[in-house]
């Protein structure tokens, strides 16, 4: 098994951070409690393909392998589970929450813009055959 920073190293990954001022359902995907919230975009070389998540951090902007770790691990999840009420389950949703299927489709679109941004074959590598943080 790799190390997520060894993964890194083999692809041209950019990323762009900014601290946002969330409200209401971006805690969602964020952790509330943070002291910071930064909204980041990995992207490939040319731009063409990207992913843009927001990253909870107390002190500082979140680095790149921070970034990819926490949307891998999401991704996992998402394929793991197979379905909402697995996903729901397993995240501790409600299976009837409208909460819960809004966060779900969130996440797949993610674990699908992650799959276009890395290619199919990197994309399994990187959920199955890397070393989370």
């Amino acid at each position: 098994m790799q190390t997520l920073e060894r993964f890194i190293g083999g692809y041209e990954i950019r990323m762009g951070c900014r601290e946002v001022t969330l409200s209401g359902d971006g805690f969602l995907i964020a952790d509330p409690r943070a002291a910071k919230q930064y909204l980041c975009e990995l992207h490939d070389p040319n731009g063409d393909r990207r992913v843009t998540t927001i990253v909870a951090s107390d002190n500082w902007p979140p680095e790149v392998d921070d970034v990819l770790d926490t949307l891998a691990a999401a991704a996992a999840v998402v394929e793991e589970s197979g379905c909402y009420e697995d996903w729901a389950e397993q995240m501790g949703f409600d299976p009837d929450s409208h909460h819960g299927r809004r966060a779900y489709r969130i996440e797949c679109r993610q674990a699908w813009l992650l799959r276009g941004l890395l290619g199919s074959v990197a994309y399994r590598k990187l959920l199955w055959e890397t070393e989370r943080l």
